[in-house]
């Protein structure tokens, strides 16, 4: 049901605080992505000596709470429990410790000095490891709690503001938004890091942080007065800092077979897409043989071109439907472009960063459809658990990718230090090609369920 008093300008003057918010997440999450050649170079070369298995523990490490401690599942109850304003801060000030912590491992802890893990998950986790890489991963593995929360958080603030309004548009420009924090990340830590050495990317993130937990400050006092002013316009209508939830709707969530296929979807197509963007500048550097600042731009070409086209498809999404078509033809582009990558007779960089442009598209069409279908499949009452289940399984995803491939690749690096990427992309275009199946088989259910993710978002 729509908001009564949610204004044009009041809905995305609150859609531009949170998002700008969220974005703040994004760009720390990448900014050590283009850094990973850097990372692994010798000391003497200005490096800290990271192995390729060490950057994958270090890459997966931002689900490790999520998923060994529930933590996505704790937050997506305390969510439809006690609100998205206490929840907000929560997890937005959960990503400034986070990030704090990454910083101060990697400013201060000599990466001469090393430790024995108690565990290997599976061989995926090497045994031996650099304290500077044990305590960076525990400072983005906090900084992941908190960012996958804000997410979840956000997600349920743009659904209360914008349902029977522009809905598909709003995440549009909110996903949008979030990869110019990406691209921001992807572009400049090259050039931070070359002029004020490897840590300095690190700590304009955590101060971003800061702004981003500023921002939400600033959402709470608007929503608030949203609520004073429904309350004393209707007497039925009660305040949304928290809503009516119990354990059986976590229950009828996980009965949802529609729900269940775009979580599935979503583990897939981002374990597809967001570990490959941990290791694309080092896959520029070994295979096109061009430098990391370059790379780094050629790189971030994928998430610019999703900053016009994501809030695009939004808008066609509102509009015309078609939600499910959106997110399969995304998912098609997304297994092609790793194909290409793989092959090892194109080493042109031209093609490369035709295929980031490819990337970019797909990029655009699968979140600007996949998000916006979720409250279409669960009640507004339930969608914070069901955010937070869907993370949940996107964070398994999230962390043994990176791990796998970071192992692939210390397998297929010679002793010179270059490494064949032939056999990770291939890996990646496996997901791909997963994420396509389900894709399918959530149109077909659609078509049987009527779920409506082929109709217009956008109330007439």
């Amino acid at each position: 049901m729509p908001l009564p008093n949610a204004s044009r300008f009041r809905r995305w003057t609150v859609l531009v605080i949170v998002a700008i918010a969220m974005m703040m997440g994004y760009v720390f999450w990448d900014i050590v992505s283009p850094l990973s050649t850097t990372l692994k170079a010798p000391l003497s070369s200005g490096g800290m000596g990271w192995t390729s298995e060490e950057y994958g523990f270090y890459a997966g490490s931002y689900s490790f709470f999520n998923i060994f401690l529930l933590m996505l599942f704790w937050g997506g109850l305390l969510l439809d429990k006690f609100g998205i304003r206490f929840t907000g801060l929560l997890a937005t000030g959960m990503m400034m410790a986070g990030a704090a912590v990454n910083y101060y491992a990697v400013e201060y802890i000599s990466p001469l000095t090393y430790t024995e893990l108690p565990f290997t998950l599976f061989g995926l986790a090497p045994s031996h490891i650099k304290v500077q890489v044990l305590v960076s991963s525990l400072g983005f593995g906090m900084f992941g709690v908190g960012c996958d929360i804000t997410g979840i958080t956000v997600s349920k603030v743009v659904t209360k503001w914008f349902t029977g309004y522009e809905l598909a548009s709003a995440m549009g420009v909110q996903v949008a938004m979030a990869r110019l924090g990406t691209a921001g990340a992807i572009s400049f830590s090259p050039v931070l890091a070359q002029s004020f050495g490897v840590s300095a990317p690190l700590l304009v993130g955590a101060l971003l942080l800061l702004m981003g937990f500023m921002m939400f400050v600033a959402y709470v006092a608007m929503d608030r007065r949203m609520d004073r002013s429904l309350s004393s316009s209707d007497a039925n209508v009660a305040p949304s800092s928290g809503d009516d939830f119990s354990f059986s709707d976590f229950l009828h969530v996980l009965r949802n077979p529609g729900f269940w296929l775009i979580a599935i979807l979503c583990v897939l197509f981002y374990s597809s897409l967001r570990p490959f963007l941990k290791f694309a500048s080092d896959l520029l550097v070994n295979k096109y043989g061009i430098d990391t600042v370059t790379a780094g731009w050629v790189v971030s070409i994928l998430p610019y071109g999703t900053i016009v086209l994501t809030p695009l498809f939004g808008m066609v999404y509102d509009r015309v439907g078609r939600g499910s078509m959106l997110m399969l033809v995304g998912c098609i582009i997304i297994t092609v472009c790793h194909v290409f990558l793989a092959l090892p007779i194109l080493h042109h960089t031209w093609l490369a960063s035709m295929a980031m442009l490819l990337y970019g598209i797909s990029f655009s069409l699968v979140p600007s459809a996949m998000w916006p279908s979720v409250p279409k499949i669960v009640p507004l009452k339930q969608l914070g658990t069901a955010y937070s289940i869907i993370y949940f399984v996107q964070n398994i995803g999230l962390m043994v990718t990176p791990m796998v491939v970071g192992n692939v690749i210390g397998e297929h690096t010679d002793t010179t230090g270059h490494a064949d990427f032939t056999i990770p992309m291939l890996v990646f275009a496996g997901l791909g090609l997963c994420a396509t199946l389900f894709a399918l088989l959530l149109m077909h259910v659609d078509r049987r369920k009527g779920y409506g993710l082929s109709e217009a978002n956008m109330v007439k």
